[in-house]
């Protein structure tokens, strides 16, 4: 499998507290890895960092062969990113949104519309999508928000805490979009308090604690290392409750 994206003593610090220290990471292709920690253990502040909205004190970061700042723009078409709170445009349209940033990637209209229009549908979003974005619930807001970046394709998609607010079905359709898009020779990364998604939908599975990375496996492999489940591994290895 190609690496994808590699992080390497990925640091940030706000002051004397450490949010993020050393943290190595590697996406490769076909992979879906879910990233797992409570509140606090530096999951959003490592995506941040991954998606240049906040930059590292220290460490690097590279897709494919394009170091980040170095080859920024050309590394910036290689991601999409769905933030745990959608950066929808105020007024505008569901499917002003879509096409705004397909433009932004330099797609047609007639592109867009080939590539969104399938995901407007079978995320039943199609007699709302030319309504206001504005009044759009949280969770159309992120189905929304995950069809625009995947109008581009991109290598890695990250997406934090992608399904809170969907309900059952749109959160079945959304593991199965993700299923399709690492098919292709995608990677993954997404955060989430969901351990039984991340243990049927993962192929790998990070789990941080304090900013730093204490455990790392397939589910299979961390569930073997003391015949454990994922809940009763996660509890020990940060001493909090799960949802």
């Amino acid at each position: 499998m190609g690496v994808l994206l590699q992080a390497r003593g990925l640091c940030r610090k706000y002051g004397d507290m450490v949010a993020v220290d050393h943290v190595d990471l590697t996406i490769c292709e076909g992979e879906i890895v879910a990233l797992l920690g409570p509140n606090g253990a530096g999951k959003s502040t490592t995506m941040k960092m991954l998606t240049t909205l906040l930059e590292p004190s220290a460490g690097e970061i590279s897709y494919l062969s394009h170091p980040v700042p170095q080859d920024l723009i050309e590394a910036k078409k290689l991601f999409g990113f769905v933030a745990d709170q959608p950066m929808i445009l105020p007024y505008v349209t569901g499917w002003e949104y879509i096409q705004f940033i397909g433009g932004l990637y330099g797609f047609s209209q007639r592109d867009i519309e080939a590539r969104a229009m399938p995901l407007v549908e079978r995320f039943r979003l199609t007699e709302s999508i030319h309504k206001r974005a504005t009044g759009y619930s949280h969770g159309m807001q992120q189905k929304l928000a995950l069809i625009a970046q995947l109008v581009h394709r991109p290598r890695v998609l990250i997406a934090d805490e992608p399904t809170v607010g969907l309900d059952p079905a749109s959160a079945a359709e959304m593991q199965a979009i993700f299923r399709e898009h690492a098919a292709a020779g995608n990677g993954i990364l997404l955060s989430t308090h969901l351990l039984d998604m991340a243990n049927t939908l993962a192929t790998r599975i990070i789990i941080m604690m304090k900013g730093r990375i204490v455990a790392e496996g397939t589910p299979e492999e961390l569930a073997n290392r003391e015949f454990d489940s994922l809940q009763s591994i996660f509890l020990r290895l940060t001493g909090e409750p799960t949802s």
